[in-house]
């Protein structure tokens, strides 16, 4: 009975029946759930999630995508208000069962307080941008690799937060606060030695 249980679900999986939040749900709370919220690049969601399990010791899957955040947008600052998509990601159930969620826009996003914002953290869910982390924003020449390696240290550093590491005064550390992408580039996404132990033990 328990082989022919094994079959079906290895069935259902195959045929795309079982969603990622359903497997990721079986396998436990240690996992991370990247959530697309409107249009986000594939290729985007692919290199997170292969280099965020390494990062982080935890199992990295995409979820089902959101629709566009509508309900977001400002007109007049021709901006998204993070915060408002961080309420809707954690009133979503498919993402109750994972141990963390972000969400990843392809929208500026902000803060009132602030002109923009890269992303934003608030309890076990966080969101990222990656509009203004493509060089294209600034009129400048594509360049993917750079774009990518920002990509992750913003998912890096709002994840961080989510797990109750804060702003580290370590300009080299990805917990760096970056007011810039001159800051991004410069401190990248690995972790200060003091930070990286101090994850170790909120990860346990």
């Amino acid at each position: 009975m328990r082989h022919v249980s094994f079959f079906c679900l290895t069935l259902l999986v195959s045929l795309g029946i079982f969603s990622v939040m359903g497997l990721s749900a079986m396998e436990g709370r240690k996992n991370i759930i990247l959530v697309p919220v409107g249009q986000v690049n594939e290729e985007v969601l692919e290199k997170l999630r292969d280099h965020m399990g390494r990062v982080f010791n935890r199992k990295i899957f995409v979820g089902r995508g959101m629709p566009e955040p509508h309900y977001a947008f400002d007109r007049k600052r021709n901006q998204y208000f993070s915060s408002a998509i961080l309420n809707t990601l954690r009133e979503q159930k498919d993402y109750m069962a994972s141990e963390r969620v972000l969400g990843i826009v392809d929208h500026d996003l902000y803060v009132p307080e602030l002109n923009f914002v890269f992303g934003e953290a608030s309890g076990r869910e966080a969101v990222i941008s990656i509009t203004r982390l493509r060089q294209e924003f600034y009129g400048l020449p594509e360049d993917s690799s750079l774009f990518h390696k920002r990509v992750l240290t913003e998912a890096v550093h709002e994840l961080g937060h989510t797990y109750g590491v804060g702003h580290c005064k370590n300009p080299h550390c990805v917990m760096f606060f970056s007011n810039s992408l001159m800051d991004t580039d410069r401190k990248g996404w690995e972790f200060c030695p003091k930070c990286q132990s101090k994850l170790r033990e909120l990860l346990l």
